[in-house]
Formats: C-alpha cells, structure tokens, sequence
C-alpha cells in the first residue's frame, strides 16, 4: 500500500514551548507503534501503560476488556485509518495515575517518495532533553522553574541506560536521538507486543 509521510508536533502538556519533537513517520505506522517513537523521542523509561485519545475513542495496545470495553487495540490501527487531517490535534497519555500528556498535531501529509520508506520514522527538530517516569506534571513543572531560575540542574534520575544521571531538560541531542530511535521502538514494541 502507498503510504504517506506524516509530520506530527509532539509537545509535553504544559512545557510544549520548551520539551517537544517534530517527527516524520510513515502513515503504514500502527498507532502504538506511534507510541513506541514518542516513549523514547521523550527519554522515558517506557515502563507504563499509554494510551491515545484520538476523535473521543480510547486507544490501547492490548487492551484490557475489563477495564476499558470501549477501547481499541492500538497495535491494529494504522495512522492513515484515522483519516487524519492536517492541524488536527489529539493526545497520547502515559503512566496512568501519573498521567504524563503529550500533546500531538498534525502538521502536514505529503506523499512518500519512491524508495524512502526506510527513512522513516525520523525526529526533524526538538528541544527539551525529555521527561521524568513517574514525576506528576505540576513536579515535573517545578524542577523546570528551578533549572531555570538557577541556571543549571541540581536533579538526578535513572536514564534509559540505567545510570543515575544528572537531568538537565535543556539538553536534547537530535543527532543521537535519531541514531538510537528505530533500534528503541523496536525494544519497546517487544516489551508490549512480545
């Protein structure tokens, strides 16, 4: 099927001026595999449970009928099933009880050139290092104040590589970002799809 190339804003609910991702991604993409690229494009520990919030349906991977009956399993929607449309926005929620939110916008969809589909997924741009696992967005919002206020980072955290590290949200490397990105979502989709 020919797909498209979708390019999504991802924004951190309440610091989408200073922790965001602009992403390239292929309109053949599952949604949760969507969810995949944004865990990591934002540091996390990809350790919760996300879901996605798209034209009021809730969208889950393996979703748990007892909990949600509503919900759809993400694993099996492709993006371009939710015909989407240019600056539509929705939202994908992570570390329920925490409910860490990103914000998402369709920026623009353009047909893929012929050959380049192993291009994608891509980050185009960011800023903000990422987020915290299991730090309440109004906490998340204070440490941000403080690093600002003082200039620089007195908070330490568990990295993705499982060092504590000093966590400065400043620092965001594109260029290390994309090089660990595909081999990322491809850990991660193992940890929830097996």
């Amino acid at each position: 099927m020919k797909a498209d190339v979708y390019r999504f804003f991802i924004g951190y609910e309440g610091s989408e001026d200073k922790i965001w991702r602009l992403v390239d991604v292929s309109s053949n993409y599952s949604l949760a595999k969507f969810g995949y690229l944004i865990l990591p494009s934002f540091d996390t520990l990809a350790y919760h449970l996300f879901m996605f919030d798209c034209d009021g349906k809730n969208y889950q991977v393996d979703p748990d009928p007892d909990f949600d009956e509503n919900s759809i399993d993400a694993s099996l929607v492709k993006l371009s099933l939710l015909k989407l449309r240019e600056e539509v926005q929705f939202k994908m929620i992570y570390d329920f009880g925490c409910d860490q939110t990103f914000i998402i916008k369709l920026m623009e969809i353009r047909e893929m050139e012929k050959g380049q589909s192993t291009k994608y997924p891509c980050i185009i741009d960011g800023a903000g290092k990422g987020i915290l696992d299991d730090v309440p967005t109004s906490e998340f919002e204070k440490i941000v104040r403080k690093i600002d206020k003082i200039g620089k980072s007195e908070h330490y955290y568990f990295s993705p590589y499982g060092k504590e590290e000093l966590w400065d949200y400043r620092e965001f490397n594109l260029d290390e970002a994309n090089r660990i990105l595909k081999s990322d979502i491809a850990k991660i989709q193992m940890g929830f799809e097996g």
